[in-house]
């Protein structure tokens, strides 16, 4: 309890108390000011890192052979497809190829169009001999990022007239074959090849040289590392020309006097000067210049005109044997009732 002299102090004021508060004030503070405490650890000072020079975005080499083992390996060949990306599309031509096949289901109506039209190039001028009313009917494998992939599939000209002619492709895998090719029902290979070409087997013609003004060549679909061979005797005139263009590339001169060209390889196996003979390797197909994919491209010239390769080999259709034609039948009949139908065998 607080005495009656701090309470009611003589001179009316504590002055006790205020100097006895502020001097335990004073020593209070001075005992937290001398007191040890504990060390805080400064961060230490971040480490100077020397600025990694940038280094420029390294060029883009599209003519660099890819070692043997990097080559992709060849697809598996595909028969009868039965995945939910097979449909059937059937309908009449209107004003155009292109036009008709905008109604069909494809991710890519014009890729689909483009790879029907291949198939029937060979025997009708799409341009000229196609009607309205004329029938196509295609069964086809639709994946996303790659082209439609044709099954089977009909051109019908002038149906139900006088002159009613029917083509059609089964896509089929001979025995000995590197590729599958497209067969009519009777066994004859759709598609012709070269006599003595510069490719022993390859996936497709994709390209021919009517087919647009500014392709002087005809181009072979054909995976990274087929062999090109010299269709000919000659002499090597030039070797890897306008890289950024051509990729990797030989010139080959014939004794007849018309140059040979053979673009976009992944490697070049001749020298220019060399002399070649027919049927020796020169080099294996690739995928570098200003290519859309992996192919051959092969153009001749006579002075300043373009040979078309066709004119220049001749062409041959090929027929299967009688031993394979029973498993063939069999594979036509159920390819057949596919493409008869209007709605997809989904769901099998």
């Amino acid at each position: 309890m607080t005495s009656d002299f701090l309470k009611n102090p003589p001179l009316g004021k504590p002055w006790l108390l205020y100097g006895f508060l502020g001097v335990s004030l004073v020593l209070n503070l001075t005992l937290a000011l001398r007191s040890p405490e504990a060390p805080v650890e400064a961060a230490p000072a971040p480490e100077a890192v020397a600025a990694a020079p940038v280094a420029a975005a390294p060029a883009v080499d599209l003519n660099t052979a890819i070692p043997p083992e990097l080559v992709p390996p060849l697809p598996e060949p595909l028969g009868v497809s039965r995945r939910a990306g097979t449909q059937v599309f059937s309908a009449p031509v209107n004003s155009s190829l292109s036009a008709t096949f905008s109604a069909s289901p494809a991710r890519s109506t014009a890729a689909l169009s483009a790879v029907y039209a291949r198939l029937f190039v060979w025997d009708v001028e799409l341009r000229r001999d196609l009607h309205k009313g004329d029938m196509v009917q295609v069964l086809f494998e639709d994946t996303e990022g790659v082209e439609p992939l044709v099954l089977a599939a009909r051109l019908t000209l002038l149906p139900g007239q006088g002159g009613e002619r029917v083509i059609d492709a089964f896509r089929y895998q001979a025995q000995g074959d590197r590729f599958p090719s497209y067969w009519t029902s009777q066994g004859t290979e759709l598609p012709r090849r070269l006599i003595d070409g510069p490719l022993a087997d390859y996936e497709q013609i994709s390209s021919l040289l009517k087919d647009r003004p500014t392709h002087e060549g005809m181009d072979f679909k054909t995976p990274i590392g087929s062999d090109v061979t010299a269709p000919r005797a000659g002499v090597v005139t030039r070797v890897n020309w306008n890289h950024a263009a051509n990729g990797n590339c030989v010139e080959v001169k014939f004794g007849d006097g018309v140059l040979a060209k053979f673009l976009h390889l992944n490697e070049d196996l001749v020298k220019e000067g060399q002399r070649v003979t027919a049927g020796q390797l020169l080099g294996r197909t690739g995928n570098t210049g200003r290519s859309t994919g992996p192919h051959l491209h092969y153009q001749l010239e006579r002075g300043s005109s373009v040979v078309d390769p066709i004119e220049y080999h001749g062409t041959l259709r090929r027929t299967l044997p009688p031993e394979l034609m029973p498993e063939f039948t069999r594979h036509v009949t159920e390819l057949t009732a596919q493409l008869d139908t209007s709605v997809a065998l989904a769901g099998i």
